[in-house]
C-alpha cells in the first residue's frame, strides 16, 4: 500500500494528481480535509486519515471492507482544548527518571529541545517539588511522586490508532508486526502494554499487543482483520508523542520496547481484572531501576 502524508490541506485537484502519480490503492494522511476531498479519495478506492491537532479520524479500505476509524479518546480531546500538549515536559520527566543526575545541557540533548525550554520545564517541575538541583545536576525528589504526577497529567500519545484481531498469542502478534515494520524501518517500531510488561516485570500472560510506529503499515497483509475494542488483540498507533521512544543507547535484545513510563501507562488501561497488579509490578521495576542508577552514579 502506498502511504502519502501531506503536512498541508489538499484540494480535490491535488488528490487527482497524487492518485494519478501513484496508481493502485493507498492511504493519504492530511491535517484536515473537506467533504469534497474525502469523497475524491474514496471515489478512487483509496483510504484517508485526518491527523489534526484535535482529531484523528478516517476511512480505511481493507480487502474491499470499509472501516471507519473512531475519534481520539476523551483524554486526548481534553488535552487539545487546553492548548498544545507539552511533549517536551513529559519527555523530560521520562529522561529524568532514567537519568538520576543530569545538567540542563545533558537534558536538552536527551529530550531534543533547547536549553531555555529545558530551563522553563525544570522550573515548573521544581515549583511542584518534583525535581531539585544538586551539585551533580538535576534530580527527581521522589520517584513515586513523579510517576504519580506523570500518570495523572499525561494525556496519552495522541496520533492515529487502529485496532486489529489476530489468532496468534499476543507476543507472536507483536513479533509479526515488528518484523513487518522492520522491513522498511528497523528503528521505527516499539512494543508497549502487556507484551512489554511481561518482558520487564512478568506477572500475567499478555492478552493484547500494543505497538507504536513512526509510519503506518497495512496489517491486513500480515493476516490481521479490523476489530472493535472488545475483540482487539493488537493496537497499532502512529503517535504524536516523541518521548515514548526509548532514549538513545537503551535498545535491548529481543523485541524493541517503548519507554518504561509508556509501558506502565498502557498496562494501566489494558483489559483484565488484574491490570492494577500488573501495573504495580512495572511501577516497582521503575522505582528499583531509578534507585539503582542513583546509587551507581
Amino acid at each position: 500500500m502506498t502511504i502519502i502524508a501531506s503536512p498541508a490541506p489538499l484540494t480535490p485537484r491535488d488528490i487527482a494528481i497524487t492518485i494519478d502519480r501513484h496508481p493502485g490503492p493507498g492511504l493519504i494522511i492530511m491535517p484536515t480535509a473537506t467533504a469534497a476531498v474525502r469523497e475524491a479519495v474514496e471515489a478512487a478506492g483509496w483510504s484517508w486519515l485526518i491527523d489534526g491537532e484535535r482529531q484523528a479520524t478516517g476511512v480505511l479500505r481493507l480487502d474491499g471492507v470499509r472501516v471507519t476509524l473512531r475519534p481520539p479518546t476523551a483524554a486526548v480531546r481534553r488535552s487539545a482544548k487546553r492548548g498544545r500538549v507539552p511533549w517536551g515536559t513529559f519527555t523530560l520527566v521520562r529522561r529524568l527518571i532514567q537519568q538520576p543526575y543530569a545538567t540542563q545541557q545533558e537534558l536538552a540533548a536527551l529530550v531534543g529541545v533547547s536549553q531555555p525550554r529545558i530551563s522553563q520545564a525544570l522550573a515548573a517541575l521544581a515549583d511542584k517539588d518534583l525535581v531539585h538541583r544538586t551539585p551533580r545536576g538535576w534530580a527527581v525528589r521522589d520517584i513515586d511522586e513523579m510517576i504519580r504526577w506523570w500518570l495523572s497529567t499525561y494525556p496519552g500519545p495522541g496520533g492515529i490508532s487502529t485496532h486489529w484481531y489476530g489468532l496468534a498469542p499476543a507476543v507472536e502478534q507483536a513479533r509479526t508486526v515488528v518484523g513487518l515494520v522492520a522491513e522498511t524501518d528497523a528503528a521505527g517500531v516499539v512494543v508497549s502494554g502487556d507484551v512489554a510488561a511481561d518482558i520487564i516485570a512478568p506477572w500475567r500472560a499478555p492478552t493484547r499487543a500494543i505497538l507504536y510506529a513512526r509510519d503506518g503499515v497495512d496489517l491486513a497483509d500480515a493476516g490481521f482483520v479490523p476489530a472493535g475494542d472488545e475483540e482487539t488483540t493488537l493496537e497499532f498507533t502512529v503517535p504524536r508523542d516523541p518521548g515514548l521512544w526509548p532514549a538513545s543507547g537503551q535498545a535491548a535484545p529481543g523485541l524493541p520496547l517503548a519507554d518504561p513510563l509508556q509501558i506502565l501507562w498502557d498496562v494501566r488501561r489494558s483489559p483484565g481484572p488484574d491490570k492494577e497488579e500488573a501495573a504495580q509490578r512495572v511501577w516497582n521495576v521503575l522505582r528499583q531501576r531509578h534507585h539503582d542508577q542513583r546509587h551507581a552514579a
